[in-house]
Protein backbone atom coordinates (compact mmCIF):
# COMPACT_ATOMS: atom_id res chain seq x y z
CA UNK A 1 0.00 0.00 0.00
CA UNK A 2 2.99 2.57 0.93
CA UNK A 3 4.55 1.70 -2.63
CA UNK A 4 1.50 2.23 -4.24
CA UNK A 5 1.25 5.82 -2.81
CA UNK A 6 4.78 6.72 -3.68
CA UNK A 7 4.24 6.06 -7.00
CA UNK A 8 0.49 7.84 -7.05
CA UNK A 9 1.86 11.07 -5.53
CA UNK A 10 4.83 10.70 -8.37
CA UNK A 11 7.50 8.21 -7.70
CA UNK A 12 10.57 8.62 -5.06
CA UNK A 13 12.74 9.96 -7.52
CA UNK A 14 10.36 13.27 -8.34
CA UNK A 15 9.97 13.31 -4.92
CA UNK A 16 13.69 13.27 -4.18
CA UNK A 17 14.65 16.16 -6.64
CA UNK A 18 12.31 18.51 -4.64
CA UNK A 19 14.35 20.56 -2.63
CA UNK A 20 12.08 23.20 -0.58
CA UNK A 21 8.41 24.02 -1.11
CA UNK A 22 6.80 27.21 -0.63
CA UNK A 23 3.17 27.64 -0.43
CA UNK A 24 0.42 30.13 -0.63
CA UNK A 25 -3.24 30.57 0.02
CA UNK A 26 -6.42 31.37 2.11
CA UNK A 27 -7.40 30.47 5.26
CA UNK A 28 -11.08 29.94 6.63
CA UNK A 29 -11.90 28.84 10.53
CA UNK A 30 -15.74 27.22 10.51
CA UNK A 31 -17.57 28.00 11.90
CA UNK A 32 -16.21 31.18 13.44
CA UNK A 33 -16.21 32.62 9.96
CA UNK A 34 -12.89 34.09 10.35
CA UNK A 35 -10.81 34.31 7.51
CA UNK A 36 -7.49 35.71 6.20
CA UNK A 37 -4.14 34.24 4.52
CA UNK A 38 -1.61 31.41 5.17
CA UNK A 39 2.32 31.25 3.73
CA UNK A 40 4.11 28.22 4.37
CA UNK A 41 7.52 27.25 3.19
CA UNK A 42 9.77 23.90 3.97
CA UNK A 43 12.73 22.38 3.55
CA UNK A 44 15.18 19.22 4.06
CA UNK A 45 16.28 18.14 7.95
CA UNK A 46 12.71 19.26 8.83
CA UNK A 47 12.95 22.34 8.45
CA UNK A 48 9.25 24.24 8.65
CA UNK A 49 8.22 27.45 8.80
CA UNK A 50 4.13 28.52 8.55
CA UNK A 51 2.20 31.95 8.87
CA UNK A 52 -1.68 32.16 9.76
CA UNK A 53 -2.45 35.69 9.43
CA UNK A 54 -6.71 35.77 10.52
CA UNK A 55 -8.79 38.97 10.35
CA UNK A 56 -9.30 40.29 14.20
CA UNK A 57 -7.24 37.75 15.73
CA UNK A 58 -3.54 38.68 14.06
CA UNK A 59 -0.97 36.17 13.17
CA UNK A 60 0.04 32.45 13.95
CA UNK A 61 3.79 31.60 13.91
CA UNK A 62 4.96 28.08 13.81
CA UNK A 63 8.79 26.88 12.86
CA UNK A 64 11.46 24.62 13.35
CA UNK A 65 14.94 24.35 12.02
CA UNK A 66 15.07 20.74 12.75
CA UNK A 67 16.35 20.33 15.59
CA UNK A 68 14.30 23.19 17.62
CA UNK A 69 10.69 23.99 17.37
CA UNK A 70 8.63 27.30 18.39
CA UNK A 71 5.69 28.69 18.35
CA UNK A 72 4.36 32.54 18.07
CA UNK A 73 1.08 33.69 18.71
CA UNK A 74 -1.51 36.15 20.04
CA UNK A 75 -2.93 33.97 23.07
CA UNK A 76 0.00 32.14 24.27
CA UNK A 77 3.10 34.68 23.33
CA UNK A 78 6.18 33.14 22.15
CA UNK A 79 7.55 29.26 23.68
CA UNK A 80 9.62 26.68 22.43
CA UNK A 81 7.95 23.74 21.65
CA UNK A 82 10.04 20.66 23.54
CA UNK A 83 9.68 17.11 24.44
CA UNK A 84 7.21 15.32 23.00
CA UNK A 85 5.66 18.20 21.24
CA UNK A 86 9.21 18.92 19.80
CA UNK A 87 9.30 15.47 18.15
CA UNK A 88 6.05 15.34 16.94
CA UNK A 89 6.77 18.82 15.01
CA UNK A 90 9.85 17.27 13.67
CA UNK A 91 8.37 14.25 12.14
CA UNK A 92 5.40 16.30 10.77
CA UNK A 93 8.06 18.40 9.00
CA UNK A 94 9.99 15.72 7.36
CA UNK A 95 10.50 16.69 3.95
CA UNK A 96 10.61 13.34 2.76
CA UNK A 97 8.09 12.35 5.00
CA UNK A 98 5.83 10.52 2.58
CA UNK A 99 8.95 8.33 1.01
CA UNK A 100 10.09 7.57 4.02
CA UNK A 101 6.92 6.32 6.24
CA UNK A 102 7.83 2.65 7.05
CA UNK A 103 11.31 3.64 8.68
CA UNK A 104 9.62 6.95 10.42
CA UNK A 105 7.05 4.81 11.85
CA UNK A 106 8.64 1.44 12.56
CA UNK A 107 5.24 -0.15 14.02
CA UNK A 108 2.05 -0.21 11.48
CA UNK A 109 -0.88 -2.41 11.47
CA UNK A 110 -4.20 -3.01 8.61
CA UNK A 111 -7.15 -1.84 10.42
CA UNK A 112 -9.23 -3.21 6.85
CA UNK A 113 -10.92 -0.75 4.58
CA UNK A 114 -13.08 1.64 5.78
CA UNK A 115 -15.25 4.59 4.12
CA UNK A 116 -13.97 8.02 3.62
CA UNK A 117 -16.62 10.17 2.27
CA UNK A 118 -17.78 8.03 -0.59
CA UNK A 119 -14.31 6.24 -1.69
CA UNK A 120 -12.71 2.55 -0.01
CA UNK A 121 -10.08 3.56 1.81
CA UNK A 122 -7.37 1.23 3.25
CA UNK A 123 -6.67 2.18 6.85
CA UNK A 124 -3.46 2.11 8.26
CA UNK A 125 -2.43 2.77 11.54
CA UNK A 126 1.11 3.70 12.33
CA UNK A 127 3.53 4.46 15.70
CA UNK A 128 6.55 6.39 15.62
CA UNK A 129 8.49 6.04 18.52
CA UNK A 130 7.38 8.25 21.77
CA UNK A 131 4.31 9.48 20.09
CA UNK A 132 0.76 8.44 20.06
CA UNK A 133 -0.64 6.49 16.86
CA UNK A 134 -1.84 8.20 13.58
CA UNK A 135 -4.32 6.29 11.31
CA UNK A 136 -3.35 6.91 7.52
CA UNK A 137 -6.47 6.51 4.93
CA UNK A 138 -5.36 5.51 1.69
CA UNK A 139 -7.57 5.25 -1.30
CA UNK A 140 -7.98 1.55 -2.52
CA UNK A 141 -8.45 2.76 -6.45
CA UNK A 142 -6.21 5.73 -6.94
CA UNK A 143 -3.36 4.46 -3.43
CA UNK A 144 -3.59 8.83 -2.60
CA UNK A 145 -4.14 9.62 1.00
CA UNK A 146 -7.79 10.86 1.56
CA UNK A 147 -7.39 11.18 5.43
CA UNK A 148 -5.63 11.30 8.56
CA UNK A 149 -6.08 11.14 11.98
CA UNK A 150 -3.48 12.24 14.57
CA UNK A 151 -3.16 13.35 18.65
CA UNK A 152 -1.64 17.05 18.33
CA UNK A 153 0.12 17.63 21.46
CA UNK A 154 -0.24 20.85 23.14
CA UNK A 155 0.53 22.46 26.50
CA UNK A 156 -3.50 23.52 26.55
CA UNK A 157 -4.43 19.73 26.36
CA UNK A 158 -3.85 17.13 23.38
CA UNK A 159 -6.52 17.59 20.46
CA UNK A 160 -7.38 14.89 18.52
CA UNK A 161 -7.56 15.99 14.73
CA UNK A 162 -8.71 14.52 10.80
CA UNK A 163 -7.14 16.25 8.13
CA UNK A 164 -8.85 15.48 4.79
CA UNK A 165 -6.55 15.70 1.93
CA UNK A 166 -8.55 17.46 -1.06
CA UNK A 167 -8.07 18.65 -4.97
CA UNK A 168 -4.81 16.76 -5.52
CA UNK A 169 -2.88 18.44 -8.71
CA UNK A 170 0.60 17.80 -10.02
CA UNK A 171 3.29 20.00 -8.82
CA UNK A 172 6.59 19.83 -11.00
CA UNK A 173 5.29 15.77 -11.23
CA UNK A 174 4.30 15.38 -7.79
CA UNK A 175 0.58 15.38 -6.41
CA UNK A 176 0.02 17.73 -4.00
CA UNK A 177 -3.30 18.82 -2.00
CA UNK A 178 -4.21 22.17 -2.66
CA UNK A 179 -6.73 22.08 0.19
CA UNK A 180 -6.49 20.89 3.23
CA UNK A 181 -9.53 20.77 5.84
CA UNK A 182 -8.38 19.64 9.68
CA UNK A 183 -11.14 19.21 11.71
CA UNK A 184 -10.84 19.65 15.63
CA UNK A 185 -13.04 19.20 18.69
CA UNK A 186 -14.09 22.76 18.52
CA UNK A 187 -13.51 24.32 15.01
CA UNK A 188 -12.29 23.58 11.16
CA UNK A 189 -9.40 24.93 9.54
CA UNK A 190 -9.28 25.57 5.72
CA UNK A 191 -6.16 26.14 3.66
CA UNK A 192 -6.79 26.42 -0.11
CA UNK A 193 -2.99 26.62 -1.89
CA UNK A 194 -3.12 29.35 -4.57
CA UNK A 195 0.27 28.98 -5.02
CA UNK A 196 2.96 26.33 -4.76
CA UNK A 197 6.46 26.32 -5.66
CA UNK A 198 9.30 23.87 -5.65
CA UNK A 199 13.33 24.54 -5.34
CA UNK A 200 12.85 28.32 -4.38
CA UNK A 201 16.19 29.21 -2.21
CA UNK A 202 14.81 29.51 1.37
CA UNK A 203 17.57 31.05 3.84
CA UNK A 204 18.11 29.44 7.17
CA UNK A 205 17.05 32.41 8.84
CA UNK A 206 13.03 31.74 7.91
CA UNK A 207 12.84 28.51 9.92
CA UNK A 208 14.75 30.61 13.36
CA UNK A 209 12.57 31.57 15.86
CA UNK A 210 12.28 35.25 15.84
CA UNK A 211 13.88 37.82 18.29
CA UNK A 212 10.90 39.45 20.17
Amino acid sequence: ILDKYVKAIGGRDAIQNLKSRTVKGTVDLVPMNLKGTFESYAAPEAKGFSKLTIAGVGNLLEGTDGKTAWSINPIQGSRERTGAELLQAKLLNNFYRDINLAKLFPKMELKGIEKVGERNAYAIVATAEGLSPETWYFDTETSLMLRSDFIAIAPEGNQPMTSYYEDLRPVDGVMVAHRIRTQTPSFEIILTSTEVKHNLLIDDSKFARPKI
